[in-house]
């Protein structure tokens, strides 16, 4: 294939190969845009009824315009074989990102990729396509930190006609991603995705796959699939929170009806649950999609500020050390009670000083563990008097600080990423009549961005690196694949000189689905916020 031409488009390279065909790099003979070619083996394409249902898939696939996904352009059938055009998005996919590049993904990172996968998976659930072979290998990390989901609707085609074909390596799919229902041959929707997500996020976090493909046959892996729960996350990295392995637990049950039921609700259940301790299962029914009832109004508020994790942590500490305590002094206490009964402490040792002496020791424990216990009784007090709405309203304040830093986060990256296409370039002119003069051009390439209060550092140097002089430079806005070049003239003595861009205002045109969501998501938060004090303000009044 390489060097043949399919449509306009001349084939460089080839970018790997898998089971059902490969899949090469072509460049647009005009336009000099890359794309992807997927082609189909031969033993596939020849086949008619496979032709025409990748035919209708095509014209499906067609239809999926989404950021996370990869864009079918083109589509052709002819005796070479069936060809997909589509977009070509460099990087890493995301199997190999966790083995060559992270190993376990950090939680933050792991949800910044998760939420993009996510959306496109639901706006494809929504459009009625469901992926059929989710994997790590499927999705496509690039430079820039986007998530693009590959082979959308491909594994479905062959599926139907895959009893038809017996080469080796036709089958579709990983097994050690398939749910329950997949490899028992049953109908299957949109919650065989989710169940496939839940596995690849448990490999996303702990950096490996929870069975072991290569100690375990297929059929082992079919049984454990269909009669045993995961391992626990944590036994391979033990870092992991309790309330990613409730999201994955639930993603990854063994019943359809039992998981989370669409895309939105699983990520709506991760930006919930994050965060909220498992001490506090009110809370968690109020925060996780599938509550249908608002919450009782207050009947005695009482305001009170959020506790972190780590001073719940000391609290349960003091608790303990006071139960401990208590226990060790009725522990004494009955020891010497039936000593003294058994006699066993020898003569004239049950009786008179002896007794009082033991008895004073354990009246002084004992007001040791009420001087203890009273260090701390305000506080506990106070934690007991808190309502469910007290607690409600602690942990909707921590949930809302917790995504307004996540959409910080989001935007600083993105903001990153766009800034690197703002390019400045400085090229030296003369030094005639006593002034050096350099030629500045500073172009926008992006097409979804405009920078704002754009200022260029201009430093001068003599043969030994001395700065000589700096200056700034201030500019106009610059729109979308615009760019401007002007002069700048300077009396200095200078043979070298640098141009840098010093900063700039990002307007991001087409903010991510991602960034929507979590706008979305802290809208409702904030809502549920309001309400909830004015429930409580109109029952104080």
């Amino acid at each position: 294939m390489i060097g043949e031409r399919v449509l306009n488009y001349k084939v460089e390279s080839r970018l790997g190969e898998g089971g059902i065909g490969a899949v090469y790099l072509a460049t647009h003979t005009q336009l000099g845009r890359p794309v992807a070619i997927k082609v189909l083996h031969p033993e596939l394409s020849s086949n008619p009824e496979i032709r025409e249902r990748f035919r209708q898939e095509a014209t499906t696939l067609s239809a999926l315009q989404h950021i996370n996904i990869i864009t079918l352009y083109d589509y052709l059938e002819e005796e070479r074989g069936l060809f997909l055009i589509l977009e070509y998005a460099p990087g890493q996919s995301l199997d190999t990102f966790i083995t060559q590049v992270s190993g376990p993904i950090p939680e933050e990172k792991t949800l910044y990729f998760f939420g993009q996968m996510l959306d496109g998976l639901a706006y494809a659930h929504q459009k009625g396509v469901v992926h059929r072979d989710i994997k790590p290998s499927n999705f496509i990390v690039t430079p820039q930190s986007e998530i693009k989901i590959l082979d959308f609707g491909i594994a479905k085609i062959l599926k139907e006609g895959q009893a038809k074909f017996t080469k080796t390596g036709t089958q579709l799919g990983t097994v050690l991603y398939m749910s329950p229902e997949q490899v028992q041959g049953k109908t299957v929707d949109k919650r065989t995705d989710i169940y496939s997500l839940g596995i690849t996020l448990f490999e996303m976090l702990t950096g490996r796959c929870p069975y072991d493909g290569n100690a375990l046959t297929e059929f082992q892996v079919y049984e454990k699939i269909l009669n045993e729960p995961l391992p626990r996350m944590q036994d391979f990295y033990p870092r992991i929170g309790t309330h990613l392995q409730a999201l994955v637990d639930k993603a990854t049950a063994k019943r359809p009806e039992d998981r989370f039921q669409s895309c939105e609700e699983f990520k709506s259940a991760l930006l919930s649950l994050k965060g909220v301790s498992p001490s506090m299962p009110q809370v968690a029914q109020t925060l996780f999609p599938t509550a249908t009832t608002p919450p009782a109004p207050p009947t005695k508020p009482t305001p009170a500020k959020a506790k972190t994790g780590s001073e719940a942590e000391r609290r349960r500490h003091r608790n303990n050390l006071v139960l401990y305590s208590m226990l060790s002094v009725l522990l004494l206490f009955s020891v010497w009670f039936i000593v003294q009964e058994l006699d066993l402490l020898g003569p004239g040792k049950g009786e008179g000083a002896g007794n009082d002496a033991s008895v004073g020791k354990v009246r002084d424990e004992n007001l040791q563990v009420d001087d203890f216990e009273e260090e701390y009784t305000d506080e506990e007090d106070a934690e007991k008097s808190k309502t469910p709405e007290d607690i409600l309203m602690d942990s909707l304040e921590a949930e809302k600080s917790r995504i307004e830093a996540f959409i910080k986060l989001l935007r600083k990256d993105r903001e990153s990423v766009l800034l690197k296409d703002l390019l400045v370039d400085g090229q030296f002119e003369s030094d005639d009549f006593g002034e050096f003069v350099i030629q500045v051009t500073v172009a926008n390439r992006r097409t979804d961005a405009r920078f704002e209060e754009i200022v260029v550092d201009i430093r001068y140097f003599d043969d030994s690196d001395k700065e000589l002089k700096a200056r700034e430079q201030a500019l106009e806005p610059l729109d979308p694949e615009k760019s401007l070049t002007f002069r700048v003239r300077e009396d200095v003595e200078a043979n070298k000189f640098t141009v840098k861009l010093q900063k700039a205002k990002v307007i991001d045109l087409e903010p991510s689905a991602t960034l929507d969501s979590l706008n979305t998501e802290l809208g409702l938060v904030k809502e549920r916020l309001e309400k909830l004090e004015r429930e409580i303000i109109e029952t104080e009044e």
